[in-house]
C-alpha cells in the first residue's frame, strides 16, 4: 500500500495538527509494523514480510478505532538483518548495531514528541533481527522509562493459535506467508510459479537452532522459499490476518489496562 495514497490510520498521511491533537486524547496508541526486505521465494516479493506486518497494523488500527481508540500506523521499516537470505537477489540486509539503532531512535523520537504509547508488529523471524528487537525495547527504556509493547509472535502463547503450516516452522515464502500476501494483493504473487513449486518440507528452528546454519542455501532452500506454497489461499490468508490483527488488539487493550504486554525473550531474541 503506497503511503502517498489516503489510506486511513496511516500516521504518514496526518499532519502536525493532527496529530497535536491526537496524542492529547487518552487512548491515543502508535503501530510500529517492521519486516525486511529480502528474496522471498521465486514467486513472492522482496517486500513480503513489510507487507504482512503493514497489513495486520492497518487492520488491529481500523478494529481499534472501532472500540474507541485512537490508533494510527507508523510507516513500515523495511530494513534490517536479513543475513539468511544475502545469497539471492534482492536482499537488502543492514548490521545489528544500525537495526537497533534504528528501532530506537525512531521510538525515542515519537515519545520525545509526546507519544509514549507504541506497539511493534514484527513479521520478519531471523533471530539476529529478533535480538535487535529486544535490544532497542531495552534502550529505549533506559533513556526513557518507557516500555514499548512487542507482539511477538514467534512466541508460543501467539504462534500456538496460528495455523499448521506456521507452527511446523516451515515460515518462509511458504504457505503462511503466500496466503497472507495473496490476500493484501493478489498481483504480487506470481502465480504460475507458486502452482509450480514442490513441497519442501524444511523446519527453520531446527536449521537455526540445532545445525546451527545461518544462510538458507545450506538450509536446502535453492529458491529461498520452504514449505507448501502451492496450498496457499486468499482465504487462508485472510484468516491469518484476522488472527494477527486480534494479537495486537489484545496487547494493546492490555496496555491500556495498565498490565502491559510480554516483552521477555524468547529463543530467537537472545
Amino acid at each position: 500500500m503506497a503511503i502517498s495514497k489516503k489510506i486511513p490510520y496511516m500516521y504518514a498521511n496526518l499532519n502536525w495538527k493532527d496529530l497535536e491533537e491526537l496524542k492529547q486524547k487518552e487512548h491515543f496508541v502508535l503501530l510500529f509494523p517492521i519486516g525486511a526486505t529480502e528474496s522471498h521465494g521465486p514467486h513472492c516479493p522482496v517486500g513480503t514480510d513489510a507487507i504482512i506486518a503493514l497489513e495486520a497494523c492497518l487492520r488491529a488500527a481500523e478494529k481499534l478505532h472501532g472500540v474507541g481508540y485512537e490508533a494510527y500506523v507508523l510507516p513500515p521499516l523495511a530494513y534490517t538483518v536479513a543475513e539468511c537470505a544475502r545469497k539471492f537477489p534482492g536482499t537488502i540486509s543492514i548490521s545489528p548495531e544500525v537495526s537497533t539503532n534504528l528501532i530506537s531512535e525512531v521510538c525515542l523520537s515519537v515519545i520525545k514528541s509526546g507519544m509514549s504509547k507504541i506497539c511493534i508488529f514484527n513479521s520478519h523471524f531471523e533471530p539476529a533481527h529478533l535480538k535487535c528487537i529486544y535490544d532497542a525495547i531495552e534502550r529505549v527504556e533506559e533513556k526513557s522509562k518507557i516500555k514499548i509493547l512487542f507482539t511477538d509472535i514467534t512466541r508460543k502463547k501467539y504462534s500456538s493459535r496460528l495455523t499448521e503450516a506456521f507452527q511446523k516452522g516451515e515460515t518462509h515464502a511458504d504457505r503462511y506467508e503466500t496466503s497472507i500476501v495473496m490476500a493484501v494483493d493478489q498481483s504480487l504473487v506470481d502465480e504460475e510459479r507458486r502452482k509450480s513449486l514442490p513441497y519442501l518440507p524444511i523446519n527453520l528452528v531446527d536449521k537455526l537452532f540445532k545445525e546451527h546454519l545461518d544462510e538458507f542455501m545450506a538450509f536446502g532452500m535453492a529458491e529461498a522459499y520452504c514449505g507448501d506454497p502451492a496450498a496457499a489461499s486468499v482465504e487462508e490468508g485472510e484468516a491469518l490476518l484476522e488472527l494477527l490483527s486480534t494479537f495486537i488488539i489484545e496487547d494493546v487493550e492490555r496496555l491500556f489496562s495498565g498490565m502491559g504486554g510480554d516483552v521477555k525473550r524468547g529463543v530467537y531474541g537472545r
